[in-house]
């Protein structure tokens, strides 16, 4: 095998690909990259065992600019932590990569040589790349999918029992694909139309797998293949296939409360300021950040937070308003603001609102888009 090529490019080709490398693996060779060589293109397989990726290249770019300068058909396991280091400091504009005996690949530049110990790429673990038998697929422009991903992820959990919440769950129903994540403390969803393509599909995506989607580097579109265990992104010469995880995912709709009558809009701007400032108190302590939210008609709107061994911090809302039940003084709620700074950011508008049914039910944090759904789970204030 061997291989010349411009060194951005296999540079880049190197760091999509490492996104499916794991930090440590009981299968040795899944800490590999297998590169294949072929006369029309040279593609970098990278896996983990459950989420697999490969990247191809083709000899010239999409301006028909030469990109692989000289090739010989074969293909090779080499360790990706070193070849990725080697090739992003190499100091060439192109790179070589030449197979020396069966056990040794040379990396060199006009400059510098390598010889890294490698292993048969026919030894590499089976993965499945290939599209689902049976089905046709659908599209989706990787903007919307980057845009989906952007307002969902940060609810995805990072802990806990429940194998379901560390995916995004992915639909399409009524014209729209929607995007939902939650970890049992906060939900958030977001949909954008669907055009053309299966109807009526819902799948749980491991959160990894759409981050490397979104993480695509070109401006076209998506397909998304299905089968019942597995799902195929393909995109701009990107192929990512990953298990499916299990399980049934709540349904927004059903936690959504029927009616708000307290409400408190405010600046994006401020709110985050003064949040941020709140928050010192709040996180002096292992209390999940907890900070009381207080609208009444004598003082306005009012975080305050308390620390039984620092002290507490108090921020006025003074360009925010609110809405309160008639006959009534005072609204008090607690959150963790952490939560409701993610979900205000993922709104990604310059005011924004809560709206509240009651102090110990789910709110929830809008704008004036009705498919960008934030829900957060209050927190007791006894301890205030």
């Amino acid at each position: 095998m061997k291989l010349t090529i411009k060194r951005q490019t296999l540079l880049k080709m190197l760091n999509y690909a490492n996104q499916a490398i794991p930090a440590k693996s009981a299968e040795n060779q899944f800490l590999n990259f297998l590169i294949i060589v072929t006369a029309e293109k040279v593609s970098i397989v990278a896996s983990d065992g459950t989420l697999s990726t490969k990247v191809e290249q083709a000899a010239k770019d999409e301006k028909g600019g030469e990109v692989i300068l000289n090739e010989e058909d074969g293909m090779i396991q080499v360790p990706a932590k070193y070849l990725l280091d080697i090739v992003s400091k190499l100091g060439g504009d192109v790179v070589t990569l030449n197979m020396v005996d069966t056990n040794y690949l040379n990396i060199s530049d006009d400059a510098t040589n390598f010889n890294l110990v490698t292993k048969d790429g026919r030894e590499y673990p089976d993965i499945d790349l290939n599209i689902p038998e049976g089905s046709q697929g659908f599209s989706v422009p990787l903007k919307d999918l980057r845009k989906l991903f952007e307002t969902t992820a940060y609810a995805v959990a990072t802990k806990g029992p429940k194998e379901i919440y560390y995916g995004i769950n992915v639909s399409v129903r009524n014209g729209k694909l929607y995007f939902l994540t939650t970890d049992s403390y906060r939900m958030a969803r977001y949909a954008v139309e669907a055009k053309g393509g299966e109807e009526n599909i819902s799948f749980t995506c491991p959160v990894k797998a759409l981050s490397m989607v979104s993480n695509i580097d070109v401006d076209s579109g998506c397909t998304i293949y299905l089968d019942e265990q597995r799902a195929l992104f393909s995109a701009g010469g990107i192929l990512i296939s990953t298990r499916l995880l299990r399980g049934d995912f709540p349904d927004a709709e059903r936690l959504i409360p029927p009616q708000f009558p307290y409400s408190v809009t405010v600046e994006t701007s401020e709110f985050l300021a003064a949040a941020d400032r709140v928050k010192i108190i709040s996180s002096a302590e292992d209390k999940n950040s907890q900070v009381r939210l207080t609208v009444s008609r004598a003082n306005g709107v009012v975080l305050y937070a308390k620390s039984t061994n620092y002290g507490n911090s108090e921020e006025v809302l003074r360009k925010a308003t609110y809405v309160l039940s008639e006959g009534e003084e005072v609204f008090e709620i607690g959150f963790n603001v952490d939560f409701a700074i993610e979900a205000v950011k993922a709104l990604k508008s310059d005011r924004f609102t809560f709206v509240f049914s009651a102090p110990t039910r789910m709110f929830m944090v809008k704008n004036d888009d009705p498919e960008n759904i934030q829900i957060i789970t209050p927190i007791r204030i006894s301890s205030f």
